[in-house]
């Protein structure tokens, strides 16, 4: 049923648009999952702490509310390798839904913040293994010329999802918002049921009848035997190895910097701000006294912001490439945070804080604007193209648990701070750790833009 698509569409070169498309639309649904997730704790964890509160929750229960997305965060990445590894990247991102959809009949149900902790806990499962997943599904089934752009597209769903997640939790019952989500869920589900497996997991499982099938419905059926002997190549140079081999891979000088470049990547989207501006929004803004535009109004304007970024970052990353919008990324979101943090210092000192309520606006604007476009996109798409086959799976764990780690060191590490320290300071911390991408991606990230596997290896071995 699936493949007799293929034998339908006379141009090989809109098969090959609409087919991938398709495969980008269900990863959408899944990405659309983790912002979703973002996107429900800015408004819960303001009307959760405020005194009209029917569940009402403290700074520290709140603070493990908003961090418990982050611990499932370890638990996804462990999983990801050994489900790739034996089921694939398709079957993966199936398995994918599952703790996420139990995480929302958990808010449909709970009543007490343990509820909160587990559903939280589970969707960070899913939102762990999402991230360690979905760029590779993506980087096997597309063709090179527009692989950036699909998955940048993907990756508008974790913007999108936030802008979603913020409206429904700003006007909706709990229960009501959950219930839209898990349909949401079984739609993905039986969308991913119904796609075919990528041609590099069926080679690996020597199933060269699957594996041909599965080219000409992604790709079409022009150069078919051609895209199958790259294929096979480049699965054949690394079949036959144990983990513990594809382990000891990490030893070779290549990979050992490939790996060591994308942790550094996905260290930089934790540090620089991010969930803290997520998750925290609508507080700053308060604690701020800017008041130009209602908090919970601007939540969601900041968020449709982050959209229409994710939208010029998909027109932009085949054609400017992977370097140019992390420096750009960079820059931005330093700016956002010394503006974020020199509004609460100025606030301290005894400048009139109506002067001051354009700056935390503008600021935040600024930071959602400018991460989304490079350091939100850029990651993941290093991440699908620059390993070889046989460490895939391992070097996605790795990043995701990384980038869970330092994700939730940065979101527990919050309201400590503050307490501690002020805001001032906490956000000039996160904008010296945005800064160091500008020298990153200068020297030590290869451009990988309309470049084959096989050519970016080749380019890894010779540096």
């Amino acid at each position: 049923m699936v493949y007799s698509v293929s034998q339908k569409v006379k141009s090989a070169t809109s098969q090959r648009s609409y087919t991938q498309w398709i495969a980008t639309a269900g990863v959408l649904l899944l990405m659309l999952q983790t912002g979703i997730m973002a996107g429900w704790t800015s408004p819960n964890i303001a009307r959760l702490t405020s005194e009209n509160s029917t569940l009402p929750l403290t700074l520290n229960e709140a603070s493990w509310v908003a961090s418990c997305l982050n611990l499932g965060r370890f638990v996804g990445a462990l999983l990801v390798p050994v489900l790739i590894e034996y089921v694939g990247s398709k079957k993966t991102i199936i398995f994918v839904f599952s703790p996420v959809s139990v995480s929302w009949v958990f808010m449909m149900v709970g009543n007490s913040v343990e509820w909160f902790y587990a559903a939280r806990f589970l969707g960070g499962i899913s939102f762990g293994m999402a991230y360690g997943c979905f760029s590779l599904f993506l980087g096997e089934v597309s063709s090179p010329t527009i692989r950036g752009t699909l998955i940048s597209m993907a990756m508008i769903g974790a913007p999108l999802g936030t802008v979603i997640g913020t409206i429904c939790e700003s006007y909706l019952p709990m229960s009501v918002s959950s219930a839209i989500y898990l349909a949401q869920c079984l739609v993905g589900i039986i969308l991913f049921m119904w796609l075919p497996d990528s041609a590099y997991y069926l080679v690996k499982r020597k199933d060269v009848t699957g594996a041909r099938k599965s080219i000409a419905w992604y790709r079409g059926e022009q150069e078919l035997d051609k895209e199958l002997d790259a294929v096979q190549g480049f699965v054949e140079a690394n079949a036959g190895k144990t983990v513990a081999d594809n382990l000891r891979e990490f030893k070779s000088t290549p990979i050992r910097k490939a790996m060591i470049l994308v942790i550094i990547l996905f260290i930089f989207p934790q540090m620089c701000g991010l969930f803290n501006i997520l998750f925290y929004m609508e507080i700053i803004l308060t604690k701020g006294k800017s008041f130009l535009v209602n908090p919970q109004e601007f939540v969601i304007y900041a968020n449709v912001v982050s959209v229409v970024s994710t939208t010029l970052a998909i027109r932009l990353i085949d054609k400017l490439g992977r370097r140019f919008l992390l420096m750009v990324s960079s820059i931005g979101t330093t700016t956002a945070m010394i503006g974020l943090g020199t509004h609460f210092y100025l606030l301290s000192t005894d400048v009139d804080p109506e002067k001051l309520q354009w700056l935390p606006i503008a600021s935040i604007l600024l930071f959602t604007f400018t991460f989304t476009i490079g350091f939100m996109t850029v990651p993941s798409t290093v991440l699908s193209e620059i390993f070889p086959s046989s460490v895939k799976s391992a070097a996605a764990s790795i990043s995701s648990f990384t980038s869970a780690f330092f994700g939730f060191v940065a979101a527990k590490a919050y309201q400590p701070m503050v307490d501690g320290i002020g805001e001032a300071y906490v956000f000039w911390i996160h904008a010296g750790f945005s800064v160091l991408a500008v020298p990153t991606a200068l020297f030590l990230l290869p451009e990988t833009k309309g470049k084959t596997f096989q050519e970016i290896q080749d380019i890894l071995h010779r540096k």
